[in-house]
C-alpha cells in the first residue's frame, strides 16, 4: 500500500511538473536508457539528452536544482561532418548541482563534488572538490566547503540570522516571513526537507 500511495504521489508530481515546465519524469529517461542510482531529486526545468539517455549514468544520492541540463551529444560539426559526436556523462555518488548547470559530453562528476550554480562543466571533475564559472574552475575542496559552512552557520546563530521556518517538499514555507524585516546585503538561514525522490 505504502508503494502504490508513493507511485500515485510521484505520478501527481510528473503531471504537475509536466505542465509547469515541460519536464519529463525520471522514469521517462530510465525507460530510454539513462542509469540512475538511489535517492535522486532534480528540480524544476532540469533536461537530460532524451535522444541519447543511454549514454547518461547517475549514481546515488545526487540533488540537482533548477534548470539542469546534460547533454550527451554535440552536434557542432554534423552540419559540414554528416556525424553527431557523443560521449559518457557519469555523475559520481554524493553530488550536488547547481541552478542553471550545464554539463557537455564526456563529463565524470568525481563523488562528493559540488557544481555551483550557473557553470558550464566542460571537463571532468576530481571527487570532493567545489567548481564553479564558465567554463568551471576548481574553487575549493569540499571539506574546506563544509567547515566555511559550518563557520557560517555558527555566526549566523550568534547574529540571530536563523529564520524560524521549513519549506516542505513542495516549496510552501511554514510561515510567512516580511522580506522587510531582513537586512539587505545579509544572507539568513532557514531548515528545507528534502524534496521527493523523482523516479
Amino acid at each position: 500500500m505504502k508503494k502504490l500511495l508513493h507511485k500515485i504521489k510521484q505520478t501527481i508530481i510528473d503531471i504537475q511538473r509536466f505542465i509547469q515546465y515541460g519536464d519529463l519524469p525520471t522514469s521517462y529517461y530510465i525507460k530510454k536508457g539513462m542509469k540512475v542510482g538511489k535517492h535522486f531529486s532534480r528540480e524544476s526545468g532540469t533536461k537530460m539528452d532524451i535522444s541519447n539517455c543511454w549514454l547518461i549514468e547517475i549514481k546515488d544520492n545526487v540533488k540537482m536544482a533548477n534548470r539542469v541540463q546534460i547533454l550527451a551529444h554535440d552536434d557542432a560539426a554534423e552540419p559540414i561532418t554528416g556525424y553527431r559526436k557523443v560521449g559518457k556523462v557519469i555523475i559520481g555518488n554524493n553530488v550536488f548541482i547547481g541552478a542553471g548547470v550545464t554539463i557537455l559530453p564526456g563529463v565524470i562528476i568525481g563523488d562528493n563534488a559540488i557544481i555551483g550554480a550557473g557553470s558550464l562543466v566542460n571537463r571532468s571533475v576530481k571527487p570532493n572538490m567545489l567548481v564553479a564559472g564558465v567554463p568551471i574552475k576548481d574553487i575549493k575542496t569540499v571539506d574546506q566547503f563544509i567547515k566555511e559552512a559550518e563557520e557560517d552557520l555558527r555566526k549566523a546563530e550568534l547574529e540571530n540570522r536563523m529564520l524560524d521556518m521549513t519549506y516542505d517538499v513542495n516549496c510552501k514555507p511554514s510561515k510567512e516571513i516580511n522580506p522587510d524585516d531582513l537586512k539587505e546585503e545579509t544572507s539568513y538561514y532557514f531548515k528545507i526537507t528534502r524534496f521527493a525522490n523523482q523516479e
